[in-house]
């Protein structure tokens, strides 16, 4: 059966939020802490809604062959988180998953253990949760006439793009960051090379142990450049998240969400 335009709307979101409830179940309960996962502002993670959408369409004629479901679940799911990875790479300069440690790895955006979970979760949803919420769909299609797809277009669209313009607003910052570091870590070694004798062993050890020394000024530092909330939420939901052309950052920004 092919899905209307309405439809697919309306599975993206219930995904969506599926998907979002059980990352922030499992790394709440993981971390020993409420985890409020998701990219967006919203109780909700996209990544999931397109890859079961996608799924959902693409393995339309074989969803009654249990091994080419898993065949092709196996490989559109693989394809998806690997250009899903690669999009938020080149797009916010940041990467919110990394399989290196795993076998098999291509890039560190997919590796087989991985997809293979996939695979048997499509098998799992095809077969036995989408009829479930198809029946609650094909309910509402009926009870809102698409109205309840508009509204989540526009929430979501919305949500969207005020994400964006937060994300661009935290590239900058952990760039200013970094500029600070190189800023500290080049008057550090100015005043070493322009040091008397038996002052330079103590800044060689502040030059050795830049990181430190230069935590232990961000109280000073921090004042009118704290992160906002949605940057600190992004790094506690995200504590794997690298930020690509930001050198230094990564290396204290543990540091930043404790003050």
């Amino acid at each position: 059966m092919a899905y209307s335009l309405s439809e697919i709307i309306v599975l993206f979101f219930t995904y969506s939020f599926i998907g979002w409830l059980w990352e922030t179940f499992y790394c709440s309960i993981k971390d020993h802490q409420l985890a409020y996962r998701g990219f967006l502002f919203g109780p909700y993670c996209p990544v999931y809604g397109f890859a079961v959408t996608t799924i959902l369409i693409t393995t339309q004629p074989v969803q009654h062959n249990l091994l080419l479901l898993f065949i092709v679940g196996f490989i559109v799911a693989s394809i998806f988180e690997y250009v899903a990875s690669l999009f938020l790479e080149k797009t916010f300069h940041m990467k919110l998953w990394d399989y290196s440690h795993l076998k098999g790895n291509i890039q560190g955006r997919v590796a087989p253990a991985i997809s293979l979970f996939w695979g048997i979760g499509v098998v799992l949803l095809v077969r036995f949760i989408q009829p479930f919420v198809q029946r609650i769909i094909n309910w509402e299609e009926g009870l809102t006439h698409g109205m309840l797809a508009l509204i989540i277009f526009v929430v979501m669209g919305t949500d969207t793009v005020l994400t964006i313009i937060s994300v661009e607003k935290f590239h900058t910052t952990t760039q200013q960051w970094d500029e600070r570091v190189a800023a500290y870590r080049r008057k550090l070694r100015q005043r070493f090379e322009q040091a008397l004798p038996e002052e330079k062993p103590e800044l060689r050890y502040h030059l050795e142990n830049w990181h430190r020394s230069f935590v232990a000024r961000l109280d000073k530092q921090l004042d009118q450049r704290r992160l906002s909330w949605n940057q600190r939420r992004l790094m506690k939901s995200f504590p794997k998240m690298k930020m690509i052309d930001s050198k230094y950052f990564d290396e204290f920004k543990k540091d930043l969400l404790n003050k």
